[in-house]
């Protein structure tokens, strides 16, 4: 089947957005692509909460796909909060920031671009999201536990390659999640990390792919947990490049081409 854009029909237009990719990436399922191409749309405020989406006819024809692939992609925005379906009535936007459905931060992370958008967010929650199990793991890790971080550092080369420097990254912060002994934190480190290399798979990496480990960092992190104090502070004033960064992407102002290390 070839893919191309058919022209909605007249005279009643629906707001849509405009750059809709009626193309689907390789090996992404077309109902996939039809579902992705709509929530990235709302995630990303081109669709606006309380506006009607086009018709399923309208969709099939812009997509150039049977109207039931079209259902199903609409089905899954409904079973996110992210339309409102009616039998027999428009179909409307509703607002995702309002939405208490979990699933969604995973879904605005895989639909994650590059940019002062939904990447930059990503990166500040996945930056940031270890500062409270800094705080139980300072109170909490054992002598052993603060022995295999150390053999970690000490372990990692002087220039990691950018696979090592991601298994060391997962093995330092699984190690930190332990010790917090919080299982939520635990299921939440295994699953950024699970996240993040799908995410690497798919030519989305939310870091810059060459960025260098700061292993001083993570000395002065360990030094923290051997005296029970400072790990947060340590760890936020590391991030205070990475925070600018972004704080200048946000303001349209960034000039470096990828985000510092860390």
């Amino acid at each position: 089947m070839r893919w191309s854009m058919a022209p909605l029909p007249s005279p009643k237009p629906v707001r849509e957005p405009s750059r809709l990719q009626v193309e689907p990436p390789a090996r992404l399922r077309v109902a996939d692509h039809v579902f992705e191409t709509l929530a990235r749309a709302i995630l990303n405020g081109d669709l606006k909460p309380g506006e009607p989406l086009a018709t399923q006819r309208d969709l099939a024809q812009r997509f150039n796909i049977s109207a039931l692939v079209v259902r199903q992609a609409i089905h899954r925005l409904e079973d996110l909060t992210l339309v409102r379906v009616k039998q027999g009535s428009t179909t409307i936007v509703l607002d995702p920031n309002e939405s208490a459905d979990i699933r969604l931060i995973q879904l605005r992370m895989e639909l994650a671009e590059p940019g002062p958008g939904l990447a930059n967010a990503a990166l500040e929650n996945q930056a940031l999201f270890v500062v409270p199990m800094l705080v139980l793991a300072e109170r909490r890790m054992s002598s052993s536990e603060l022995q295999e971080l150390d053999a970690l550092v000490a372990a990692l080369p002087e220039k990691p390659t950018p696979e090592q420097a991601r298994a060391f990254r997962i093995a330092y912060w699984g190690q930190v999640s332990r010790a917090t002994r919080n299982p939520l934190f635990q299921q939440q480190v295994r699953w950024w990390s699970t996240l993040v290399a799908e995410l690497d798979k798919r030519g989305r990496a939310m870091r810059a792919p060459h960025a260098p480990v700061m292993v001083g960092m993570y000395k002065r992190i360990n030094r923290a947990f051997l005296e029970r104090k400072g790990a947060v502070q340590c760890y936020l004033e590391s991030l205070q490049p990475l925070l600018q960064w972004m704080d200048d992407e946000q303001a349209g102002r960034g000039e470096q081409p990828d985000p510092p290390a860390r």
